[in-house]
């Protein structure tokens, strides 16, 4: 460690050292400071990149931490390859498990603001054969206009789940705002003929009926107090520029998660069909209940141990999300209700 502190100088530098004081428990840290200097080994590593893919929404590398670089450097690194990749037409989904024959396939729907990275730990307990497609707002990495309801992030992601799996049946899931993209996905894949043999919404939110965002979900956010106009006007302008000009990562995965809000705050979700099977954490635990007040029967909503974010990488909490994407169940249905 240097001798002098030289605090985050961008916000994707304090996304940083947030992330490694998470991991080693030391603060502060110096922009100049080095990670293995630190005492960071390569599970510590490892620990670090799971927490800035979920953070930045941004598929990150071991590559990023060779040579020793600094924190700056490795900021700089990360904001050139982001550079780049927003002016590359690149899809907006991908494969997560390795190539080889497939007998199964599972397609994956990240929530707000999150990359398709988020599904990295469900693909790492996948079963030979079983190939794990996930799928991530347009506009997030590339630049693209984005969707603006929900079944336009189906309709979108739709074209690319046939040319990835032409043939059914499906199983999909989604995890908080991804759930609801999902479904919307096994209604159009219904509304063809097409067989859909799971949906698992992982931990999708419904709001209230007296609250005015699905984010006031809990108590103590819709209590808080509003921020000053000039950042709401600020949010206003880039959420209205999403996937059009592109922000450093931290503030474009801010941006996505608003504009993936304010989607939502819009939809209004039908009833489950009898395939679906919903999971919620204990961060949510309410919301069994909402679930089961009429989208969905008792039967087909569930708890899951863990926080909203912990069950995409818990082994426990994913091992039984791979449990409920594969349970005995009868001959799958293409009714929609």
């Amino acid at each position: 460690m240097t001798e002098e502190v030289v605090p985050a100088a961008t916000p994707l530098e304090e996304v940083l050292a947030d992330a490694w004081g998470t991991v080693l428990g030391i603060e502060p840290i110096s922009r100049h400071d080095r990670f293995a200097e630190l005492g960071g080994t390569s599970l510590a590593a490892e620990k670090v990149l799971v927490l800035l893919r979920r953070r930045l929404a941004v598929d990150l590398g071991a590559e990023v931490l060779v040579g020793q670089p600094t924190l700056a450097e490795i900021a700089a690194r990360i904001e050139t390859t982001q550079r780049t990749r927003f002016t590359r037409h690149t899809p907006a989904h991908r494969r997560l498990t390795s190539p080889g024959t497939v007998t199964s396939t599972v397609h994956c729907f990240a929530g707000a603001g999150a990359g398709s990275v988020s599904f990295l730990g469900l693909a790492s307990m996948a079963d030979p054969g079983c190939a794990v497609i996930a799928y991530q707002a347009h506009g997030l990495e590339s630049r693209a206009v984005p969707s603006w309801t929900v079944r336009s992030h189906a309709r979108r992601h739709l074209k690319s789940l046939l040319r990835e799996q032409p043939q059914g049946p499906y199983t999909l899931l989604g995890h908080s705002f991804g759930g609801h993209i999902a479904t919307g996905v096994a209604q159009l894949l219904a509304g063809q003929g097409r067989t859909v043999e799971r949906l698992l919404l992982l931990d999708t939110v419904l709001k209230s009926i007296d609250s005015a965002s699905v984010a006031d979900y809990r108590q103590a956010s819709s209590t808080a107090s509003p921020p000053p106009l000039s950042q709401r006007l600020r949010t206003h302008l880039r959420v209205a520029t999403a996937g059009v000009v592109r922000y450093s990562p931290p503030v474009q995965q801010t941006i996505f998660w608003e504009q993936g809000i304010r989607v939502q705050n819009r939809h209004r979700p039908a009833p489950l069909p009898p395939y679906a099977r919903v999971l919620v954490s204990d961060e949510n635990a309410e919301q069994a209940a909402r679930w089961a007040g009429g989208l969905a029967i008792p039967e087909q909503v569930h708890r899951i141990s863990g926080t909203h974010l912990s069950i995409l990488s818990d082994p426990a909490a994913l091992a039984q999300v791979w449990s409920a994407l594969t349970p005995a169940q009868p001959s799958p249905s293409k009714d929609m209700p």
